[in-house]
């Protein structure tokens, strides 16, 4: 017989409606919710970018200041900074850990997700070609382990370095990108734009060359 008192403990947590595959997961709209960063992203009477910062947790933390990164946005021309509204170092979740996610934008924020305390990051198996030259700018460490497991191990100049000068600024220029760029060159817009200001801050490798390339002429009006 039918127990109408006896209560699944995951009712509710799909938000009135299951998700893909049916699995009892939390919609993203939960998971990362638009009205916080609607508040944040909203204009302030005296126009300061806000400066938020987590705790976060024993095995992880932030290898840069929340002023640090306003440093870098004060070097910017005014309208490449003036749309950055808030800047929030986060307590990384555990999906962002499990994807591999690093840093998010939201509305006119700029989300930063805590780095390891070991400074590795590890991948199961061979990292792709393009993964490789992603990190090679920043750091190139590579230790193999028996072919099965590969760790990118940093120095903390190194973690710091990637932080301010290539997660943030691809951050920034999400939030500068025009609305008529087509969302498959969204990435590449953002990467070009970090890589661009990256190298006029002089702070990447001078022994490192590598090529931007702008594919759209309203890419190339924005720098």
């Amino acid at each position: 017989m039918r127990n109408p008192i006896r209560r699944s403990k995951k009712i509710g947590i799909t938000q009135g409606g299951r998700v893909k595959d049916g699995r009892p997961d939390e919609k993203w709209s939960r998971f990362l919710s638009g009205d916080i960063w609607q508040q944040l992203s909203q204009n302030t009477p005296d126009s300061q970018c806000r400066l938020l910062t987590e705790n976060p947790s024993k095995r992880f933390y932030h290898p840069c200041q929340a002023k640090d990164y306003l440093s870098i946005l004060n070097r910017l021309p005014a309208h490449l900074a003036q749309p950055v509204k808030a800047i929030v170092l986060r307590r990384i979740h555990k999906l962002d850990y499990k994807l591999g996610i690093e840093a998010r934008m939201r509305f006119s924020c700029v989300i930063l997700n805590a780095f390891p305390r070991s400074n590795e990051m590890t991948w199961p198996g061979k990292p792709t070609e393009a993964t490789r030259r992603h990190y090679e700018r920043w750091c190139s460490n590579w230790i193999n382990q028996d072919d099965q497991k590969f760790i990118l191990r940093w120095t903390d100049e190194e973690v710091k370095r990637y932080y301010l000068y290539h997660l943030f600024l691809h951050e920034v220029g999400h939030i500068n990108q025009p609305w008529s760029i087509k969302q498959r060159q969204r990435e590449e817009f953002a990467e070009n734009f970090a890589l661009e200001w990256a190298s006029k801050l002089g702070k990447l490798h001078k022994n490192l060359k590598f090529k931007i390339e702008c594919k759209a002429q309203n890419i190339l009006a924005i720098f």
